[in-house]
C-alpha cells in the first residue's frame, strides 16, 4: 500500500512539473529572434509594480551581448534569442560611446575604458553620495563649508566645486551644490592601469550613474546631459 501511495505521488509530482515547464515554455515563454524584436529593441522594466519602462536597442545591452557571444565561443551553441520584456529588478545598464551616444562597437571594443560610458539606472534604494551618507565626510564638510573647495578651470561653469584631499586617491567634484557629485581617480593613466570617474545624479526619480575615462572629467556636465537625452529616447520609443 505505501509503495503504491509512493508510486502515486510520484507519478503525479512529474505531471505538475511537465505542466509547469509546458506552460513557461510555450505560453508564457516571450523569447525571440532579434529580427522578431520589435525595432530591434526590448523592454527593461525597472522597480515595484511595473512602474518605469523603457525600451532599449538590444546593442545597448552590452554584457547581454557580450554573455551571449561568450556562450557561442565557449559552448559551440548561440543563444540568440531575446525576451521581448527584461524585468531586471531595481536596475539596469546601458553602455555607449561618447559624444555620439551609440552603442558600443564590441569587435573594436578595446581595455579600458576609451569613449565608453558605462550608466546605471535604477531606483534607489539605498544611501547616494548625493545625499551625504554613502561619501559622509566629503559631503558633509561641502554643506558646512561650500566654500571650502576651489572652482576648477577647464569645467566651463563656476557651480562646479573641486574639493583636494592631500592624503586621498581621488578628487571629489559637486556641481551646484550636491545636484551632481563625481569622484575621479588621482592615479594617471599606465599601460596596465585605466583610471576613470564615476558621476553620481539622477533621471526623473531615479538614481543615475555614470562611469566614464578620466580623460573626460572636464566634460562632466555635458555627459550628463546626453545620458538625460538617451533616456529619453527609450522612454518615447
Amino acid at each position: 500500500m505505501l509503495n503504491h501511495l509512493k508510486q502515486y505521488f510520484v507519478l503525479w509530482f512529474v505531471f505538475i512539473v511537465t505542466i509547469i515547464w509546458l506552460v513557461n515554455t510555450f505560453i508564457l515563454d516571450d523569447h525571440v529572434e532579434r529580427h522578431e524584436l520589435p525595432d530591434d529593441s526590448v523592454i527593461v522594466i525597472v522597480g515595484q509594480e511595473n512602474k518605469h519602462r523603457f525600451k532599449v536597442p538590444v546593442d545597448y545591452l552590452y554584457d547581454l551581448m557580450i554573455m551571449k557571444e561568450s556562450s557561442a565561443k565557449q559552448f559551440g551553441v548561440s543563444n540568440t534569442k531575446f525576451k521581448k520584456a527584461y524585468r531586471g529588478g531595481d536596475y539596469f545598464f546601458v553602455y555607449a560611446t561618447y559624444p555620439d551616444m551609440k552603442p558600443v562597437d564590441r569587435s573594436n571594443d578595446k581595455p579600458g575604458y576609451g569613449n565608453k560610458l558605462t550608466i546605471s539606472i535604477g531606483v534607489d534604494n539605498g544611501p547616494s553620495p548625493l545625499d551625504g551618507k554613502k561619501y559622509g565626510r566629503s559631503y558633509l564638510s561641502y554643506q558646512k563649508d561650500p566654500g571650502g573647495g576651489i572652482v576648477p578651470e577647464g569645467f566651463g561653469s563656476n557651480d562646479v566645486v573641486k574639493f583636494e584631499d592631500s592624503a586621498g586617491d581621488v578628487d571629489r567634484y559637486f556641481y551646484q551644490e550636491g545636484v551632481f557629485f563625481m569622484r575621479c581617480d588621482k592615479k594617471e593613466a599606465a599601460e596596465d592601469y585605466f583610471p576613470s570617474c564615476q558621476m553620481y545624479s539622477s533621471y526623473k526619480n531615479l538614481e543615475l550613474y555614470v562611469a566614464f575615462s578620466k580623460q573626460y572629467r572636464a566634460e562632466f556636465l555635458r555627459i550628463e546631459s546626453l545620458v538625460q537625452e538617451l533616456f529619453a529616447s527609450f522612454e518615447n520609443n
